[in-house]
């Protein structure tokens, strides 16, 4: 089995598991991961009861909002087909491993240590909050699953707490405009639930209904950047992303861009340089796999998986012979080839390798491939 498969066989049995904790019914429609927009230019708990009748309703639903605003502690998440957008940690990463759902995890969607939510949006069965509450106590008889109420965005929501699952989980639901919004929080530890809450109820305090869209634009993915942070966006490379602030763009040619500090040649500071080819067909697997068979085997190349650039799969190869030892990413997006070199991938250089680190993990975090 090749590691591209391992990578989804692990996503599937974590999809199945989630599917095992949320019984539903009815239609989904497809969401969209959409940070706010940015113009930028390329240079610059109670006891368990029995289940218990739905919390009462508005007599009207809310008006949607505008959006919040993100601080320097968070990112903003827009997602106009599932009509919502909210604040998330940025110490987090939005993934969407298909259509109908979004995560936010730490680092990858492996990482089930670390708080995570995941939001799924249900439409057209009219389906009730409290009912569906009902149906998942139901489908774990015998467990003692705590149920409670909240508001979200003004609606009244079900909160049930301690629910079985790979790990223990708080799921939260609510309704709004023929649509179920179902969201649960991993993982739980009983014992202190410090960790989860915060990052819980920031998610819900900024939760804010948006207008309904099937249309998603580059203002609906692009991140807007924080403070130390800027934004390019490369319409001939078809992907935004944001940098720190003292970073340059530039795109040499009809297949390459370079992200730098002071020049190209300064070696005392880390460097992206970005490859856009045609794939011809190929994985990134089978990019990474004809890599590797440039260099002898005896190099000490690592290879690793779990990483996404832009929700597709990617393939991480570290310490790649070059004029710096490079880290290369590799993923393809409409049968391109985006090659991603980051240097230097030396621990030996501690201070820039940190910076190098740094680089890398705002990159994939916030890479956005535009609509």
């Amino acid at each position: 089995m090749n590691r591209k498969s391992v990578y989804w066989l692990a996503l599937l049995v974590f999809a199945l598991l989630i599917a095992a904790c949320s019984p539903t019914g009815g239609s989904q429609e497809p969401t969209a991961d959409a940070p706010a927009a940015t113009e930028t230019t390329a240079p610059e708990a109670t006891d368990a009861p029995a289940p218990t009748e739905a919390p009462a309703t508005t007599e009207a639903p809310a008006e949607a909002a505008a959006c919040p605003t993100a601080s320097d502690d968070t990112y903003l998440l827009r997602n106009p087909q599932h009509g919502y957008c909210l604040l998330y940690p940025a110490t987090h990463k939005v993934e969407r491993p298909n259509a109908d759902e979004v995560n936010l995890v730490i680092g990858s969607l492996l990482n089930t240590i670390e708080p995570r939510a995941n939001i799924r949006v249900i439409t057209g069965d009219g389906v009730t909050a409290a009912s569906f509450a009902d149906d998942i106590v139901t489908s774990f008889e015998g467990f003692e699953i705590a149920r409670s109420e909240t508001t979200v965005a003004g609606q009244p929501a079900v909160v049930l707490d301690d629910v079985p699952g790979q790990d223990i989980n708080r799921q939260v639901i609510f309704t709004y405009e023929e649509r179920l919004y179902h969201i649960y929080f991993t993982p739980i530890d009983p014992a202190d639930t410090t960790a989860i809450d915060g990052f819980m109820q920031g998610i819900l305090d900024s939760f804010t209904f948006m207008p309904v869209s099937e249309t998603v634009t580059a203002a609906d993915e692009c991140v807007t950047p924080r403070s130390e942070q800027q934004a390019i966006t490369s319409d001939t490379f078809g992907f935004c992303a944001l940098l720190p602030a003292d970073f340059s763009y530039e795109e040499p040619s009809a297949t390459n861009a370079n992200l730098f500090v002071g020049s190209m040649m300064d070696v005392a500071q880390p460097k992206l340089m970005i490859e856009v080819t045609d794939a011809g067909g190929q994985t990134a697997a089978e990019a990474a796999d004809a890599l590797l068979a440039e260099f002898p085997a005896d190099m000490g190349i690592q290879r690793t998986f779990g990483d996404t650039l832009g929700y597709e799969v990617a393939e991480r190869l570290d310490g790649v012979p070059g004029q710096d030892v490079g880290r290369v990413l590799l993923a393809v997006h409409n049968d391109k080839l985006y090659r991603l070199t980051f240097v230097p991938a030396d621990l030996a250089q501690s201070e820039v390798y940190a910076q190098m680190e740094e680089l890398f993990n705002m990159v994939l975090q916030t890479w956005r491939f535009l609509p």
